[in-house]
């Protein structure tokens, strides 16, 4: 919705901290350093996937604060249940590979350790490699994270799910089994590899719907842009 979403896009600049990191409220005069890197990379990543445009001042923001935050020139210390730093970085780092700002010397940081990811964290290892020259071993890593997540998919009929499921749910990251479901699609949507897989993965996304929905609102826009792009690619056959 163009309209709905230039409200949005002309809102954002007041959403967005002293670091150029985005809110969920506006930031408070007192709190400058309050935004967070993991939504500031899902709005980068979200508006991207759907082909929308943001504010020229309020995108450059949000990808400067997040190359801050992976580079470790800013931090955001803030309450989780289990240490997520690699994981934040790697979604700060799959974000920025949407617009070409993000570099091989960012994964430094980073224990490459993908068989210990949550999924998320698999899928946004997977994009970034696909993104990103130079990564040292990027075939072989490659051909690795793509059998990570085939040895991760099951299906219970038709309905698709991950083996990891029951430790892939961080929630405080907007991260669910419904929108790992919907972005590994995307993620594998122009690769001759997973062709034939395709079509049942997103029957198998579609089952994991209640009440006609994902579990999550971010799950809801990852399913919706999934089944958008599959029917574009693949509904004349």
């Amino acid at each position: 919705d163009a309209k709905l979403w230039a409200g949005v896009a002309n809102a954002l600049p007041t959403y967005l901290d002293g670091d150029g990191l985005a809110s969920y409220f506006p930031p408070r005069a007192d709190d400058p350093a309050h935004g967070s890197d993991r939504l500031t990379a899902y709005v980068l990543a979200a508006t991207h996937e759907a082909g929308f445009e943001l504010p020229p001042a309020a995108r450059d923001a949000m990808l400067g604060g997040l190359t801050a935050f992976v580079e470790g020139r800013i931090e955001r210390k803030l309450w989780a249940p289990r240490a997520d730093l690699d994981v934040r970085k790697l979604a700060a780092i799959e974000a920025l590979s949407r617009y070409g700002r993000a570099q091989p010397r960012m994964l430094g940081s980073i224990a490459i350790t993908p068989n210990t990811w949550p999924t998320a964290a698999v899928i946004d290892w997977l994009n970034i490699l696909k993104r990103v020259d130079g990564v040292p071993d990027r075939a072989r890593r490659l051909d690795e994270v793509q059998q990570i997540l085939r040895a991760r998919l099951t299906y219970a009929g038709t309905t698709l799910r991950f083996s990891t499921e029951e430790s892939d749910f961080w929630w405080w990251l907007m991260d669910s089994g419904d929108a790992n479901a919907s972005r590994l699609v995307l993620a594998v949507l122009d690769d001759p590899a997973w062709k034939d897989e395709l079509p049942r993965m997103v029957v198998g996304s579609l089952s994991r719907q209640k009440s006609g929905a994902w579990l999550t609102t971010t799950a809801n826009l990852w399913g919706s842009l999934a089944l958008d792009k599959f029917s574009a690619k693949f509904e004349s056959a």
